[in-house]
């Protein structure tokens, strides 16, 4: 059978003053048209199905209506998996009810794992988010030597060896940093550095071990691979990804990258502002500017923002000739006050910041002006 491997889908992520609610519909549809064009037999999703723990309806929607097309629609069944950004609890609610439907949550490690069997041959072990603690609580007799997560991983691992059938195609679906791995500029919770790394030996006797975490797609191993996210969250580097879904062929085990194009790029420019406001290409993009011959102030920023709705960040001249172009991203206008603007401005334009006295009396300034509002 031919089996589709995706990962970290992020719903409900933020993008400046809105979210990437529009691409990610869109992968929705492409998602739907490959499982219909390739014969797909199931789905697993590797983890990081919501950006947050506690996702927004406009989140929980677009879920429900992924899983509705996969599982309902189309009658193609789907494990998942929850990831560090998921909410264990709110994912997996309703687990036993929902597998008469053909979706198969697993929210929380268990010691004895039970495989989700698709077709005649092949079992898929979901092995979601999880650290040494939660491992040292299931297998009290091995805790003294469960000293890292990778020593986890390997009690895990060899546990599900120990029962495992070896006439099956036996699949492992997990979330996890593995060593190696390339990090993107979106891989937040992947940067703090190797402590919760493992090696890919973990995984040594498994047919197929599809991975999320990691936003990159990347072969780890022959039989050892990310999706990667299917869509792009920042710049830099991911700019450059090609995105998509992984096909796997049971029979055969063979891999088969499947592209996702999204309406929405991402594009980073360096230029002048008259060069920038010259681009009609940019306007249906992500982007993040760096003008070249302004400051990045509030003003500049809002100009910019009215000519280009996809705008997220922008950097401009430094304030002083040694300082850094520091970003300002578009959220931070709807963060500022009344004081935040008024002492940005004194920086952008006078390069001053207003003592307590002339706080104080700013402050009192709104408040008055509040007053004569409701008068």
């Amino acid at each position: 059978m031919k089996i589709l491997h995706t990962s970290d889908w992020h719903f409900g992520m933020p993008a400046g003053l809105g979210t990437y609610e529009e691409n990610q519909r869109a992968f929705l549809d492409q998602l739907c048209a490959i499982i219909q064009r390739e014969g797909v037999g199931a789905v697993l999703c590797a983890g990081d199905v919501y950006d947050s723990g506690l996702a927004g309806a406009s989140a929980i929607q677009l879920y429900n209506d992924t899983v509705t097309a996969v599982c309902g629609r189309l009658g193609v069944p789907m494990v998942m998996i929850a990831g560090n950004h998921d909410s264990a609890p709110r994912l997996s609610a309703c687990r036993e009810l929902l597998q008469r439907a053909g979706l198969y949550v697993t929210g929380r490690l268990v010691r004895d794992i039970e495989p989700v069997l698709l077709g005649k041959d092949t079992a898929v072990y979901p092995l979601p988010y999880f650290n040494r603690d939660e491992v040292s609580a299931l297998f009290p007799e091995r805790r003294e030597e469960i000293r890292s997560l990778e020593d986890a991983f390997q009690v895990v691992c060899s546990h599900i060896r120990e029962t495992m059938d070896p006439g099956r195609r036996n699949i492992v679906l997990a979330h996890a940093y593995v060593v190696g791995a390339q990090l993107s500029e979106s891989d937040r919770s992947a940067r703090v550095g190797y402590a919760a790394a493992v090696s890919k030996d973990v995984f040594d006797g498994f047919d197929y071990v599809a991975l999320g975490h990691i936003h990159k797609p990347q072969v780890i191993a022959p039989r050892i691979r990310y999706s990667g996210s299917p869509l792009k969250y920042s710049f830099g580097s991911e700019e450059r990804q090609e995105k998509g879904v992984v096909l796997v062929d049971t029979e055969t085990m063979e891999q088969t990258f499947l592209p996702i194009q999204a309406p929405h790029d991402h594009i980073s420019l360096q230029d002048t502002y008259e060069n920038i406001l010259r681009r009609t290409d940019l306007a249906e993009h992500y982007l993040s500017l760096e003008v070249t011959d302004r400051y990045a102030g509030l003003e500049l920023l809002a100009d910019l923002q009215e000519r280009f709705p996809y705008l997220l960040s922008v950097r401009g001249k430094a304030l002083t000739e040694t300082g850094e172009a520091a970003p300002l991203a578009v959220e931070e206008l709807e963060r500022l006050d009344e004081t935040d603007i008024m002492r940005r401005f004194l920086a952008e334009n006078f390069q001053y910041e207003p003592t307590p006295e002339q706080l104080a009396l700013f402050q009192e300034v709104l408040v008055w002006s509040g007053e004569e509002e409701e008068g």
